[in-house]
């Protein structure tokens, strides 16, 4: 899959990978259907796309390297199909922008479960940066401003809990030992589709579903487009790059998705929800950078200190 993104266009492709998932809040407005049938069809879609761009570059998926992994796999895939259904339940009962800040919590909480999961070793910086985060996520839920009576408790907590799911995928996938991207994504949209499906099966009632031709063709972009074009850009890109650039370009997403909530669907958070849009993205981001200059400033003292 590799000849689809070149170490020459990674960069450019990571960015347009970034700015797609950006438009997914805002493309949800506009498919009236339940969150959980989007869900389905993304996870369905996506998956067959992701197959049928393998088959066309002339790859194969693992079969070995899938099986050795099936239950981690199948986890992650619970917690991604979970996160996707509380994401689209927020981006239904929320404004997007504050469900796309919401979900965007997810770094601020591997930075606090990977000492107990993953046995890293959490720094005074980091510590800091989560917690500023956490502060964030108080002011962006609005009950400062409205108090706990205006609050949207449900879209809120679906917010929250999709950062929560989408931390459990992070840390599962870390867990993952000798599988190639595609073979993974290819699972994961799979367990997420079913997952998903089968608590359709128990909330929907299909007989009143209407498909009007706007949320059909929609469906398809999303499946398409923002689900196997964007995850074969991505995993792509990150062949040719190094993890914590990506995370950095990583920023583009929620960026784009809070542009669009204000110029599309005209939000807008107050000077409150701003600031804490504003601690929960800068503190990671900046977490980030001062973890990377750490790194550099022992890098280049092991390269020319005395000893």
């Amino acid at each position: 899959m590799r000849d689809i993104v070149s170490a020459r266009n990674a960069k450019a492709m990571m960015v347009l990978a970034m700015a797609i998932f950006g438009t997914l809040g805002t493309m949800t407005q506009f498919i009236d259907l339940p969150a959980s049938i989007i869900v389905v069809f993304r996870g369905t879609v996506g998956a067959a796309t992701i197959l049928l761009l393998v088959y066309l570059t002339g790859s194969r998926l693992s079969k070995q390297d899938i099986y050795g992994n099936m239950f981690t796999l199948a986890c992650s895939g619970i917690c991604l199909g979970l996160n996707w259904l509380f994401l689209f339940e927020a981006y239904k009962s929320i404004e997007v922008s504050v469900a796309t800040v919401l979900n965007y919590m997810t770094p601020a909480m591997v930075i606090l479960a990977a000492p107990v999961f993953l046995k890293t070793r959490l720094t005074p910086v980091k510590l800091g940066c989560a917690l500023l985060a956490l502060l964030g996520l108080v002011l962006v839920t609005g009950i400062i401003q409205d108090g706990v009576e205006g609050m949207n408790a449900y879209g809120v907590s679906c917010g929250v809990l999709a950062a929560v799911f989408y931390t459990a995928m992070v840390l599962f996938n870390k867990k993952l030992t000798s599988i190639g991207s595609y073979d993974r994504t290819v699972v994961q949209l799979g367990v997420a589709a079913v997952v998903v499906m089968a608590y359709s099966l128990l909330t929907v009632d299909f007989g009143e579903l209407r498909f009007d031709a706007a949320s059909i063709v929609l469906l398809l972009v999303m499946g398409v487009v923002h689900t196997g074009i964007a995850f074969t850009l991505y995993f792509g890109s990150l062949a040719y790059m190094d993890a914590s650039s990506a995370v950095i370009y990583g920023y583009i997403e929620p960026i784009i998705g809070l542009m669009l909530s204000v110029a599309v669907l005209g939000e807008d958070l107050g000077w409150i929800g701003w600031a804490g849009a504003a601690l929960i993205l800068g503190s990671t981001f900046a977490a980030e950078i001062l973890e990377r200059r750490k790194a550099g400033a022992s890098a280049r003292g092991g390269r020319a200190g005395p000893c």
